[in-house]
C-alpha cells in the first residue's frame, strides 16, 4: 500500500550551518579603574589651575597702577618711577606681563636702578593689589671728580654716584678733584658707574683741607681775616706725587704735601699772605708749600 511522505519544514527545525560560525557580539568595558581615576583626577586639576594661573595674570585688578618712591632726595623720584615703570612693560618668561604685580622682577627692577644709581638701601615691596613700593637711602655726596671733560658726584669711599653738568656745580659746597693726571675712574664689580683708583687717605687730605678752609671763612672775624679772598674753585691732582695742588678763585695755585702735616702747611700759606706778600699775594701764580719750612713763590 502506497504511503504519502509528510512534507518537512525545514523552517521548524533549529538546524546549524557547520561551515559558517556565529559571530558574536564584544562587548565594550567603559568601567575606569582606580588608576585611571587619578590619572583624570589629575588631569582636571591641572586644567583648572592653569585656568586660575591665567585670571590671576589676565585680570586687571592685580596690574601694578601705582608706583610710590620713598627715600629720595637728590635723585629725582620720577626718574626711579620711569625706570620701573619700563621694566613692568617688559615680558617675563614670554607670555606674562611684568605689570601684573605677581610677576613684576624685584630682582630685575633693583639691578636696572643699582647700574644708574648708587643707594646706601635699596628695598622694593609689593602691596596687594596694584602698588609698588620703591624706598631707598641714597649715598652721600662727599666731593665732585672732574676726568675727560666730565664730572661725577662721588662718596668718600671713591665710589661715583651719578653725573653732574659742570654749569650746575657752582653753587655746590663740595670740593671739585680735577685729575690731570693718568685716568683713575676703573669699574665697579658691584655695578655703578665706576670708582675712583686713588689712595683713601688722599681723598681725605682734600676733604679735610677744604672743610678748614671753609670753617676759617666761618671764623673770619675772629682769626683778624686771614682767610679773606682764599675761595677754592678746585684742587687738581697730575703726575706730581704726594701733592695736591688748591686753586684759587683769585689768586695764586697753592701746592700742598699730603704727607706733611696739613695744619702747618695751612699756618705758612696764611703767615706769608699777610706777613709777606700782602697786596701782592693775588699777582703770583703759584705758592708751594711742600719742603717743610721752606715756601716757594712766584
Amino acid at each position: 500500500m502506497y504511503k504519502r511522505r509528510r512534507k518537512i519544514d525545514y523552517h521548524d527545525k533549529n538546524l546549524t550551518n557547520p561551515f559558517f560560525h556565529r559571530r558574536r557580539r564584544k562587548r565594550i568595558n567603559f568601567s575606569i579603574g582606580w588608576s585611571g581615576k587619578r590619572k583624570l583626577t589629575a588631569l582636571l586639576i591641572l586644567i583648572l589651575a592653569g585656568g586660575l594661573i591665567w585670571l590671576t595674570f589676565s585680570l586687571s585688578i592685580f596690574s601694578i597702577n601705582n608706583i610710590t618712591v620713598t627715600g629720595a632726595i637728590r635723585i629725582p623720584a620720577g626718574e626711579i618711577e620711569n625706570l620701573a615703570w619700563q621694566q613692568a612693560r617688559e615680558k617675563k618668561f614670554i607670555f606674562f606681563p611684568q605689570k601684573n604685580i605677581f610677576t613684576f622682577s624685584k630682582k630685575e627692577a633693583r639691578k636696572k636702578l643699582e647700574e644708574s644709581y648708587s643707594f646706601e638701601k635699596l628695598i622694593i615691596n609689593k602691596k596687594l593689589p596694584h602698588t609698588l613700593i620703591i624706598d631707598i637711602q641714597e649715598k652721600s655726596y662727599a666731593l665732585i671728580w672732574c676726568e675727560g671733560e666730565k664730572y661725577y658726584y662721588a662718596d668718600i669711599d671713591g665710589y661715583l654716584i651719578n653725573e653732574v653738568n659742570p654749569l650746575e656745580i657752582k653753587q655746590k659746597k663740595y670740593p671739585i678733584i680735577q685729575n690731570q693726571g693718568e685716568g683713575k675712574i676703573i669699574n665697579d664689580p658691584a655695578g655703578g658707574l665706576g670708582r675712583i683708583d686713588i689712595n683713601e687717605n688722599h681723598i681725605n687730605y682734600i676733604i679735610n683741607l677744604s672743610d678748614r678752609f671753609l670753617a676759617g671763612k666761618n671764623r673770619e672775624g675772629e682769626e683778624g681775616g686771614s682767610y679773606e679772598d682764599l675761595i677754592i674753585e678746585k684742587f687738581i691732582i697730575d703726575k706730581d706725587a704726594n701733592t695736591v695742588k688748591m686753586v684759587l678763585a683769585e689768586g695764586p695755585t697753592i701746592y700742598f704735601n699730603t704727607n706733611e702735616d696739613q695744619e702747618k702747611q695751612i699756618n705758612k700759606l696764611l703767615a706769608i699772605k699777610e706777613e709777606t706778600l700782602k697786596n701782592d699775594f693775588k699777582n703770583k701764580s703759584y705758592i708751594d708749600l711742600r719742603y717743610g719750612d721752606r715756601v716757594y713763590y712766584r
